[in-house]
């Protein structure tokens, strides 16, 4: 079966996530000077679209770098993130079912993040945006579709 089109849009989100938070980690793991320009301009591209979006979770990576803060521990996260995401971005293209019930995982917990952060004000990280909710509940729906169910079981074999 041929891989639909949102299994791909997913993947290639998936590895530009994957491509962010990587970059965001790359000032852990050298000294900041010599990546002066580069972390900046990532944080500041993580940040807007944190912005955007409407959560600030990006907020402590970016304090981080503009304030030329030597925290590496703050930058482990965003390697995790980027090796979780690069390889959910594999598994979707190899239409593995285990990325896409990682997926779901994801959202969902998502989803129960943003409850929580509006209902508990001292959870405030945890809001997401009208615009998060919402993806992740077409992202939901689309993976529960029966023709992806389908491709994603006729691709486990």
């Amino acid at each position: 079966m041929d891989r639909p089109g949102g299994v791909t849009l997913l993947a290639v989100l998936s590895f530009l996530l994957s491509f962010l938070a990587a970059l965001q980690a790359l000032p852990g793991l050298l000294p900041l000077g010599t990546l002066s320009f580069l972390p900046r301009v990532t944080a500041m591209v993580l940040y807007l679209l944190g912005r955007i979006e409407g959560c600030g979770s990006h907020a402590l990576g970016a304090l981080a770098v503009f304030l030329q803060i030597r925290m590496n521990l703050i930058f482990v996260p965003y390697l995790v993130i980027a090796v979780l995401y690069g390889a959910i971005g594999l598994g979707l293209l190899k239409l593995q079912n285990w990325a896409r019930w990682l997926v779901i995982a994801l959202c969902i917990l998502e989803l129960i993040g943003a409850a929580v952060g509006y209902s508990v004000p001292r959870f405030l990280l945890l809001r997401l945006g009208i615009l998060g909710m919402a993806i992740d509940v077409a992202v939901l729906i689309f993976l529960f579709q029966p023709k992806v169910k389908e491709v994603f079981d006729a691709g486990a074999t």
